[in-house]
């Protein structure tokens, strides 16, 4: 129960924190509708690996994955909405703004390093199941 409850709160909390946040800095529903869609299929896929009994660096990898997808759509929609959602971080919160928060590449960067180790976690989740 307790790696249900950890596994939920890791994936779930900064997904929707990041497509609520940005959808209240740029007045864009999209980016909570964005929040909505990984953020459920991070639940169904985290609850199908553990029913699946997936081994913990395996579902990791595939939830790794999920995220770096999910990162990489979100850098679409930054790229898409990127100029309401630049001013818009300027005018809510001025103090905090880098152009780094709000541009598309950042956001693909790091869904391309998620995905890097979601490869590595999927890999080392076969390798452990080839060795026994």
């Amino acid at each position: 129960m307790r790696a249900w409850y950890t596994g939920l709160l890791a994936g779930l909390l900064p997904v929707l924190l990041l497509g609520f946040g940005y959808s209240a800095i740029a007045d864009r529903t999209v980016f909570v509708l964005w929040a909505f869609v990984v953020g459920i299929a991070w639940i169904v896929l985290l609850r199908q690996g553990m029913e699946a009994g997936l081994r913990r660096p395996l579902l990791a990898g595939w939830l790794l994955l999920l995220l770096a997808a999910g990162l990489a759509g979100f850098a679409w929609l930054e790229a898409k909405h990127h100029e309401s959602l630049d001013l818009g971080f300027r005018a809510v919160l001025p103090g905090l703004y880098h152009p780094v928060l709000t541009a598309p590449r950042t956001a693909g960067v790091i869904a391309g390093l998620l995905g890097l180790a979601g490869l590595a976690g999927v890999g080392v989740g076969f390798l452990k199941r080839e060795a026994r």
